[in-house]
């Protein structure tokens, strides 16, 4: 199965990196390192139902082919799983981080891989590791005002349970990532994004968490020699 998987993401970053055209290449300059915060809302569906509110702290540092993502998250809100009680989730924190690198300097298509670390004791596991593999496109790397892109990919995630009895939980995910983004200025975005995760080994076990977000970038900007 993991192998199917393997194979289905080759395919769609050959395809996508295709069509990126070689010709009317514009250059990109590397911008400085940026600061933004990220209010936002999150709804899941599938096996669990969750409604949290988010504050992230997003450290990015964007280069010619490449964007690199230091991510804080802070959520309060409610989850239930499956039809058991709804759990208030008001200890749920977790850090991040992501490469996206470009395989053009149209900045078109790009490959992705991220890993993160998140606690919280809904379900009964303290703490949860995970990793993100794949390859997207964007669709309006042209336009300033919009944003509009589309990943493919693999999640790992592996829960350390603190229900006694319980083994550590281990779940290889396909992941479909769709983003919309209106950028109002260069300091103020909206947008929604999605993470559906599909299980490999049942199908029936899959989950959409839909962020709603207003993001702002502050409004000073550090200059490093990266």
């Amino acid at each position: 199965m993991h192998k199917k998987a393997f194979i289905f993401i080759f395919f769609f970053s050959s395809l996508a990196f295709s069509m990126d055209e070689p010709d009317q290449i514009i250059k990109t300059k590397p911008r400085p390192l940026q600061i933004q915060t990220t209010l936002g809302f999150t709804l899941t569906a599938g096996n669990s139902d969750t409604r949290i509110l988010t504050f992230d702290s997003n450290i990015q540092k964007p280069f010619e082919r490449f964007i690199y993502y230091t991510k804080f998250n802070l959520a309060y809100g409610t989850s239930r799983y499956g039809n058991g009680p709804r759990i208030e989730t008001t200890n749920n924190w977790a850090i991040s981080t992501r490469l996206d690198w470009f395989t053009s300097d149209r900045r078109k298509s790009y490959l992705f891989i991220s890993s993160g670390l998140s606690g919280n004791k809904f379900r009964g596991y303290w703490s949860r590791r995970n990793a993100q593999l794949g390859a997207g496109y964007n669709f309006f790397h042209n336009i300033d005002t919009l944003k509009l892109s589309f990943g493919l990919g693999i999640d790992y995630s592996k829960d350390n349970l603190i229900v006694k009895g319980s083994a550590d939980d281990e779940i290889f995910f396909a992941l479909f990532k769709p983003e919309f983004e209106i950028i109002i200025n260069k300091n103020v975005k909206f947008g929604n994004n999605a993470n559906c995760f599909i299980d490999f080994q049942e199908l029936k076990n899959y989950r959409i968490n839909s962020q709603t977000y207003l993001n702002v970038n502050f409004f000073f900007y550090y200059k490093t020699f990266l």
